[in-house]
């Protein structure tokens, strides 16, 4: 089996302070850069990453760069490598809501050999 995920950048609403009104914020929207964050994910402290997975994180990095489309079909390994650094990560924010929901919730695709 193989999982799918999205990896298209989303917006995400920020407040920001307001540049015409002192002391005052406005909400704006902003791009929340999916691919970059994922793969700063990927090489997290956290992960006490030795030299042998270290290598195979940025083989997996790597084939996530390539990607020219908006989703990606993972193995269950290099999808349990994700899923790893998601639940290692301390630290999350509302703006990652998104992004923990794709990997938590991607899609089982099933996938015949020819």
């Amino acid at each position: 089996m193989m999982r799918k995920i999205n990896l298209k950048d989303y917006t995400v609403k920020v407040k920001t302070p307001d540049q015409m009104n002192p002391g005052k914020e406005i909400e704006v929207e902003i791009t929340y850069p999916f691919m970059t964050s994922l793969l700063n994910l990927l090489f997290i402290r956290e992960l006490q990453l030795g030299g042998a997975e270290l290598v195979k994180q940025n083989v997996l990095a790597m084939k996530l760069e390539q990607c020219k489309d908006d989703e990606i079909l993972l193995e269950d390994e290099e999808y349990n490598r994700i899923k790893r650094a998601i639940d290692t990560f301390k630290g999350f924010g509302r703006n990652d809501v998104e992004l923990v929901t794709r990997i938590n919730e991607a899609e089982v695709a099933e996938v015949t050999k020819k």
